[in-house]
């Protein structure tokens, strides 16, 4: 008799250590979720000079959006790429229409890039929230990426243009 109740609780008690342990998890899971969200938050800044612009995607997805079928050197097939024109981005900082000043783009994993930023009044580059209509999710490289219209003109499928696909962009900072 005294076996079948040692049995019994044990039973219960690896019952509960089982209960306890789904309910870590999932707690676990949920703080997780909840970090990536703050991650990324603001999930781009735009910087020039004293001037910050700090926005989510809900202001981001609030921008006038653009659409560009292209391939990349990581997805050779073509992709339906949707987010804000570049340029757009520089006139809701204020940088004058066709300015060309030196620029800085950076990316949450520390990747860093200087140009002008007259690739954004040349082409049509895309900063890139949703690939095939799903948001961008880090594993995609996302939240943010940077792409540029490869397929549509020959000059940009150089390789001199590749390390200006910024993925996982975090800022963009315009030399006053």
């Amino acid at each position: 008799m005294l076996m079948k109740a040692d049995r019994c609780g044990a039973r219960r008690r690896v019952c509960r250590q089982v209960v306890c342990a789904v309910s870590a998890l999932g707690m676990m899971l949920l703080a997780a979720v909840a970090h990536a969200e703050a991650l990324f938050s603001p999930m781009l800044t735009l910087r020039m000079g004293e001037q910050v612009v700090e926005l989510e995607l809900e202001q981001l997805d609030a921008m006038v959006q653009s659409e560009l079928q292209t391939s990349t050197t990581l997805q050779p097939q073509i992709g339906h790429w949707q987010g804000v024109l570049g340029r757009d981005l520089l006139a809701h900082l204020g940088v004058e229409e066709g300015l060309v000043r030196p620029m800085t783009m950076r990316s949450w994993d520390d990747y860093r890039i200087d140009m002008t930023t007259e690739d954004f009044y040349l082409w049509d580059v895309l900063i890139a929230t949703r690939l095939n209509g799903q948001p961008l999710e880090a594993e995609d490289l996302g939240p943010l990426r940077v792409i540029y219209p490869r397929d549509q003109h020959r000059e940009l499928q150089d390789s001199r243009f590749d390390h200006r696909w910024v993925w996982l962009l975090r800022s963009i900072e315009v030399t006053p």
